[in-house]
C-alpha cells in the first residue's frame, strides 16, 4: 500500500493494480497518520511513503530519488529503519530522511537539519507501520535543492496538497516576487513526478508486485 499527497498520487495512478493501492494521504503528519491508520487496518504486505522531498545535501538535484535507510522525526529524534528487503529493491540515494515539523523553506532552514533529505509525513507513517508490524519504506523525489526558496503558499492548498489557482493568483498579487520560485517549483514537481513514477515502477517490478 502506498500513501502519497494528491499531486503525487495522480503522477503514480498508472501503477495501481492488483496488490498495489495508492492512497491519498493529505498534507502533514496528522493527515498522513489518518491515511496510514486506515490502510494498516487492512494488514497490507507493506506500507510505502511516496512523494516529494527537499534536499539537505548540495549534490542532490531536482528529480533525484531518495530511498531512506532510516526516517528521523525532527522534534523527538526518534529513528525508524527501512525494511531491508524493500530498501534493497529500491532505486535512489541511501541516507537519512528527516521528517520536519514545518516546511523547510530556505537554505537556513535546511542547514539546521542533519540528513540527506527532508519531508513532513514519513516519520508518522514509519511509526505506525512499526507499531503494526508492517514493512515500511520511504521513497522520495527531490523538488527543492539546498539553495532554493519555497514560498509560503500553504494557505492556497487544499488539505490534499492541491493548489487553488485563484488563491495562488491572489497570493501573487500580494507577493509578486514569489512568481519565479513558484514557476520553478511547478517545473520541479513535474520532473520529480516523472522520476518518482519510474523509481516506484522499478521497485514494484523488483518486488514482483
Amino acid at each position: 500500500m502506498i500513501c502519497a499527497l494528491e499531486p503525487e498520487r495522480r503522477a503514480l495512478a498508472g501503477l495501481a493494480g492488483p496488490g498495489v493501492a495508492i492512497h491519498r494521504s493529505g498534507m502533514g503528519a496528522d493527515a498522513a497518520g489518518a491515511c496510514a491508520g486506515a490502510v494498516l487496518a487492512g494488514r497490507p504486505r507493506a506500507l510505502l511513503s511516496v512523494g516529494f522531498c527537499g534536499a539537505l545535501e548540495r549534490d542532490l538535484r531536482v528529480g533525484d530519488l531518495v530511498a531512506a535507510e532510516r526516517v528521523v522525526h525532527e522534534n523527538t529524534g526518534t529513528a525508524f529503519a527501512a525494511d531491508e528487503v524493500l530498501l534493497a529493491a529500491a532505486p535512489g540515494r541511501r541516507g537519512t530522511l528527516v521528517s520536519a515539523v514545518s516546511v523547510a523553506r530556505t537554505p537556513a532552514d535546511r542547514a539546521a537539519l542533519t540528513g540527506l533529505a527532508v519531508d513532513l509525513e514519513s516519520a508518522t507513517l514509519a511509526r505506525l507501520a512499526e507499531e503494526a508490524g508492517v514493512p515500511f519504506l520511504a521513497l522520495r523525489a527531490v523538488t527543492d535543492r539546498v539553495p532554493d526558496r519555497v514560498p509560503a503558499v500553504e494557505h492556497a492548498l487544499d488539505p490534499d496538497g492541491v493548489p487553488s489557482m485563484d488563491a495562488i493568483a491572489r497570493h501573487l498579487l500580494r507577493h509578486p516576487r514569489d512568481l519565479r520560485p513558484l514557476l520553478r517549483l511547478g517545473r520541479a514537481a513535474r520532473r520529480a513526478g516523472r522520476s518518482l513514477e519510474s523509481g516506484l515502477r522499478t521497485l514494484l517490478d523488483r518486488m514482483g508486485a
